[in-house]
């Protein structure tokens, strides 16, 4: 009694989780095929039970029924062997059957020899299988390929420019379906895995945690939908009946490439840039390798300790006021040519200002291009107090005085990050209708402060640089043609704060810049009157404390 009821509260707990998260799609498909004997006809009657290659784990059997036919209806993604056992005949098998979460495979018809039953007819996949059951279109690419293919290690969408009928998406798109420009959807492990706020993909895993990657082109299921672009499906590699395991190790140096022709040519050094990713991996049965195991694991991490400059190791060039300039003398201003440009229209005065009538112009003291201090604005002064000063003269024909990164300027900022992948899945097999599973992934970098394009004034502070993904499957075998499958789960990454319009949220010393660039922002400073429209304006821009 108590067996049933807890079979009774798992299907329970699939259709809630179902309810919870409608965004969840099948991650599961099915095998179908039909068995014959030698002359040709159909044989109902008998037992056909499907193995996975990888565990040995044997699903719930199924009967033929009176037109030969079998059914297996929630299968996961994996290779298996269909065996078909029958009084007065050989058992036959047929191995290497793949499935990818969605499929509808369709196996040849089986046929069966008469003889005892053991003797064994066995047949390894002389010829492919194609989902004759349904009208997509769609490419998998299988973990042989993901684990031998030279492509991009860093994320597993690289793989989709491997499938027929996907082009080149452009700068933000790995990939587009052919005579659509449309947004792709992504999926993991039966979740959602894009990010709600800019319609890209949340977490770019490696693919040394993927175990095959589906695309869909065309002629979607039901299931699938949100967007009209690929369906991109990716399923975690889980652990098999064997402890297996891997290392690996890739480096990026700058000093192997060659300088680019515009570097030589405005006598800039080559971009310096450096990182390597270092990773392992290690799955198998949690018992006796080989035995008849139910619980299985997969742990997998990768390291991407990096050591770049900012701006791409590209040098940085500004135009920023002097100390000149900042006191509101703009006698020796230099204009985008470096020629001498020190017309200051007065607004107060009629006339022109201009290299051939001065009359408008501002000219305290006599000096053309001098703002008498008493008409500058505190609050323009502040601003401008905020850039860095200039560190480098601004000569003729130059439009710069302000350089990083240049031959004759200030070394880049160099922004030394960790970035790490974990990933864990977990399968357990209750019994041959039950299974479930459960996985991991994320990203996890160090709280850095990394320098702007203009360091110490573009600063960003990103205080959590997480991204966390969970997802918990159940499925269970009701009849030979219904199952009850619930995924829950979500991913999510946290906000980033940092940089806004210029002004540093997340650094105390900054703040403290802050309060004395802008005391207009705060009630006792008594600058801008608190019922005018600038406070209002100046108050969305107030640091949090």
């Amino acid at each position: 009694m108590m067996r049933k009821l807890g079979i009774v509260a798992l299907g329970a707990l699939a259709l809630v989780a179902t309810a919870l998260d409608v965004s969840a799609q099948i991650t599961t498909g099915n095998i179908s095929g039909t068995v014959r004997d030698a002359q040709g006809g159909v044989v109902p009657g008998a037992t056909v039970i499907l193995i996975d290659e990888a565990r040995g784990t044997r699903l719930a059997p199924a009967t033929t029924d009176e037109t030969g036919t079998y059914v297996f209806p929630n299968v996961t993604a994996a290779t298996y062997t269909v065996e078909v056992t029958m009084s007065g005949f050989k058992t036959a098998q047929r191995k290497a059957v793949p499935v990818s979460g969605g499929d509808r495979v369709s196996v040849p018809p089986i046929t069966l020899e008469v003889g005892g039953q053991t003797e064994a007819v066995t047949v390894v996949a002389e010829s492919p299988l194609v989902q004759a059951q349904s009208g997509e279109r769609s490419f998998t690419i299988t973990t042989q390929q993901v684990e031998n293919l030279p492509i991009n290690h860093g994320n597993f969408t690289s793989l989709i420019q491997l499938a027929p009928g996907v082009r080149d998406g452009g700068a933000n798109q790995n990939g587009a379906r052919m005579g659509s420009a449309s947004q792709d959807n992504i999926m993991m492990d039966g979740i959602s895995a894009m990010d709600t706020g800019n319609n890209g993909q949340m977490l770019n895993m490696n693919i040394e945690s993927i175990a095959e990657v589906k695309i869909l082109t065309q002629g979607y299921q039901a299931e699938f939908g949100r967007s009209s672009g690929l369906q991109i499906t990716a399923v975690s590699k889980s652990g098999t009946n064997r402890f297996r395991g891997s290392a690996y190790e890739l480096f990026q140096n700058s000093d192997w490439n060659s300088i680019r022709m515009l570097n030589k040519l405005n006598n800039d050094p080559k971009p310096k840039a450096k990182s390597k990713t270092l990773g392992y991996s290690i799955g198998g049965p949690i018992g006796k390798p080989g035995g008849t195991n139910k619980l299985f694991f997969f742990y997998s991490h990768e390291y991407v300790p990096t050591s770049n400059p900012i701006n791409n190791g590209n040098p940085i060039r500004y135009r920023v006021p002097t100390a000149l300039e900042r006191a509101g003398d703009f006698s020796q201003t230099l204009d985008n040519n470096g020629a001498l440009f020190n017309f200051i229209k007065d607004p107060a005065l009629t006339g022109a200002c201009n290299a051939t009538d001065q009359t408008a112009c501002f000219q305290d003291g006599g000096v053309l291009g001098r703002i008498p201090a008493n008409r500058l604005y505190s609050v323009g002064l502040a601003i401008l107090n905020r850039y860095p000063m200039p560190n480098r003269a601004q000569t003729p024909g130059s439009n710069y005085n302000y350089e990083l990164g240049g031959a004759g300027g200030e070394p880049l900022p160099i922004v030394e990050q960790l970035r790490q992948q974990p990933a864990i899945r977990l399968d357990y097999q209750l019994n041959a209708k039950t299974r479930i599973s459960w996985t991991y992934g994320g990203e996890r970098q160090r709280p850095l402060l990394r320098s702007g394009l203009i360091p110490g004034f573009t600063d960003v502070k990103t205080p959590y640089p997480y991204i966390t993904k969970y997802s918990l499957t159940a499925n269970y075998i009701l009849t030979p043609t219904t199952f009850l499958e619930g995924t829950y789960g979500f991913i999510r990454n946290e906000l980033a704060d940092g940089n806004e319009g210029g002004v540093l949220m997340n650094d105390s010393a900054n703040r403290l810049k802050d309060l004395a660039a802008f005391p207009m922002l705060y009630p006792d400073a008594g600058i801008v009157p608190k019922d005018s429209y600038a406070y209002e304006v100046l108050e969305d821009i107030k640091p949090p404390f």
